[in-house]
């Protein structure tokens, strides 16, 4: 049995008192599950590798999670200002989170729920939300069928302006006619892209660099899921007549308009609402409006056939049905973890995740907690803190004002001048370190 596998983590919408699955991708059994309220769409994330799962509930206007290994939910209240459309938190960095409600993108950090800022820039509600592999950018694809980058930058900016405007996006990446569906990237650096799809019958390619489009997948359905492998060779299209097709990306094909006219797979009898590759690219995890969830080994067309045509579909074999009978499938990913993480009985957070402020003011005038090593325990009498342990005595008045008066009134001075010294050595002893009277 191996230690680390690939964990499918899977929500329904008429789920029980489980919420979420997670599934072993190799051998199909059950690994775990958690408790709670119906996950809301396109909200399942995790945060640090191994640390936490985050979702919004479906109907009301609050955030939920649980610790990896803990089967039943956190006793914290995470309240949001309406119900979540889309979510997504970064890998990378300091851990942000970025919240679709409405046509309105919200986004928090983690660490201390502060608000950092608020970016209205869509017509219609927000449909999905992704972030790139490095933490710095996201995209957002909504109703309106536009398709924004974003970067954090942008959102930091605000922070160190009193009237800062608006944070606006890093690239108005293309426009759909119709609703995205679905966001994934692919590669990092200066290699990396960005796939859309869209009911409009289209899937769009866009050059994260130059934020012009690549490519435009053009299809005979409407297009409601989209998943690319690791290395970006191969991409795949979820359809709502519950077909599959795939699509290598190497060698890649004429910049353009590319027509995928293959028939592709009849993978679900409903429509795919959600895809998803390992990590090693061998594997296809489908979820759809059937609510089963189902896994499929990945061949490409050209193993074993020197003389298929570049660019051929690559194949899909059906090898184990993993989630059934619990309704549409709202919520699949797959991440690779370790099995001693899932069952353990206790484990150390290096995360944190605090509850969201409900303070939309200017984040400039929130107070900032600075910790400072030393005694932290309040003093029982806060007063004495910041009431000197002494009083300076008024300086001596030395008549005949002589030389030899001049010179007792400065030694005077320096010896009063000590003995402050000595004061506030012993009050920061007491006081700041926690060391009691010398």
């Amino acid at each position: 049995m191996e230690p680390v596998v690939d964990a499918i983590f899977v929500s329904s919408r008429n789920t029980g008192t489980d919420c979420l699955q997670v599934y072993d991708c190799d051998a199909g059994t059950q690994l775990k599950s958690y408790r709670g309220q119906p996950a809301a769409s396109s909200t399942l994330c995790s945060v640090g590798h191994a640390a936490y799962l985050l979702s919004a509930q479906r109907d009301k206007p609050f955030l939920q999670s649980w610790a990896i290994h803990q089967h039943d939910l956190q006793q914290m209240r995470i309240v949001v200002p309406g119900k979540v459309t889309a979510m997504a938190v970064n890998s990378a960095g300091q851990k942000y989170c970025v919240i679709g409600i409405n046509e309105k993108i919200y986004m928090y950090k983690l660490l201390s729920g502060r608000l950092i800022g608020i970016a209205v820039r869509h017509y219609q509600p927000v449909t999905q939300l992704e972030f790139s592999p490095c933490g710095n950018f996201f995209a957002s694809g909504g109703e309106d069928g536009f398709v924004y980058l974003w970067s954090l930058c942008s959102f930091m900016e605000r922070l160190h302006q009193v009237d800062a405007p608006q944070p606006q996006p890093h690239f108005v990446l293309g426009h759909h006619s119709d609703k995205v569906t679905g966001l994934t990237f692919a590669g990092c650096g200066m290699r990396g892209f960005l796939v859309s799809s869209s009911l409009d019958h289209t899937a769009r390619v866009f050059d994260l660099v130059t934020g012009r489009p690549v490519y435009s997948l053009v299809t005979g359905g409407a297009v409601t899921s989209v998943a690319v492998n690791a290395l970006g060779s191969q991409l795949f299209l979820g359809h709502a007549d519950g077909t599959v097709k795939g699509m290598d990306l190497l060698p890649a094909p004429p910049i353009g308009d590319v027509e995928v006219s293959h028939k592709g797979v009849l993978c679900h009898e409903k429509a795919v609402r959600h895809l998803a590759v390992t990590a090693t690219g061998n594997h296809l995890v489908s979820g759809g409006d059937d609510g089963e969830v189902k896994v499929w080994v990945v061949t490409s067309a050209t193993l074993g056939t020197p003389k298929a045509a570049p660019n051929s579909p690559p194949h899909l074999a059906h090898t184990r049905t993993v989630h059934t009978g619990r309704g549409p499938i709202t919520n699949l990913a797959i991440k690779q973890i370790s099995r001693e993480v899932l069952n353990a009985t206790d484990m150390t957070m290096e995360e944190v995740i605090a509850p969201f402020t409900q303070d939309y003011s200017n984040p400039l005038g929130c107070p900032v907690t600075v910790p400072i090593k030393g005694h932290c325990n309040p003093h029982p009498q806060l007063a004495d803190i910041f009431t000197p342990p002494f009083q300076l005595s008024p300086p001596a008045v030395v008549g005949g004002g002589g030389e030899a008066g001049g010179g007792s009134e400065g030694q005077t001075t320096v010896e009063q001048l000590k003995m402050t010294n000595n004061h506030l050595f012993k009050f920061a002893l007491k006081h700041i370190i926690g060391e009691g009277d010398l």
